[in-house]
């Protein structure tokens, strides 16, 4: 009589693992089906990113505006500290700004856009975290012809550097080059 009674036992335990062995694979199978087909929407055209075109731009935040996403870089200098600046370009919004890394608190960059009269913005580290991460001057307007220059003054003293040229076509991605 005690053969039957293991023997049960021993039913109950196959029957028990084959159970939770079917259901966990019940869930297996059916987290990894494909979805039921829906109707779905055509799809429509992505909206811009950009939150302002040309003018609008002007002496704004590329970032806060979205015109960093996707930009051109014009030109870029290491500098003798070794903080690199570049000055970058936004086709969809028409405008340039002005980007340095690298840098230490209190290094400086200035971008001028137009020459002697035209635009300038600066930006200046301030923060350990920043000096860790980018900082970038606000935006110009920039066309064909226009000449862009960015100057880096470092912290501790020395001579300014200065790169830059002109932007020669609106599809131009290296029209400016460093010097």
């Amino acid at each position: 009589m005690r053969t039957s009674s293991t023997g049960h036992w021993r039913v109950n335990i196959v029957t028990a693992l084959v159970s939770t062995c079917a259901v966990v694979l019940g869930a297996l199978v059916l987290t990894h089906l494909p979805p039921t087909h829906q109707e779905e929407a055509p799809a429509s055209p992505t909206p811009s990113g950009a939150l302002c075109r040309h003018t609008a731009c002007q002496n704004k935040d590329p970032i806060a505006t979205r015109c960093a996403a996707e930009p051109l870089t014009l030109a870029e200098h290491e500098t003798a500290t070794g903080a690199f600046i570049q000055i970058r370009y936004s086709q969809e919004c028409g405008t340039s700004w002005a980007r340095m890394w690298g840098a230490v608190v209190k290094d400086r960059v200035e971008m001028r856009v137009g020459g002697r009269h035209g635009s300038l913005h600066s930006a200046q580290v301030t923060t350990r975290k920043e000096a860790d991460t980018y900082v970038h001057t606000l935006m110009s307007v920039v066309g064909p012809g226009t000449p862009v220059q960015a100057c880096f003054s470092p912290a501790a003293g020395g001579a300014k550097e200065c790169f830059g040229g002109v932007r020669k076509t609106l599809s131009e991605p290296r029209a400016v080059t460093s010097s």
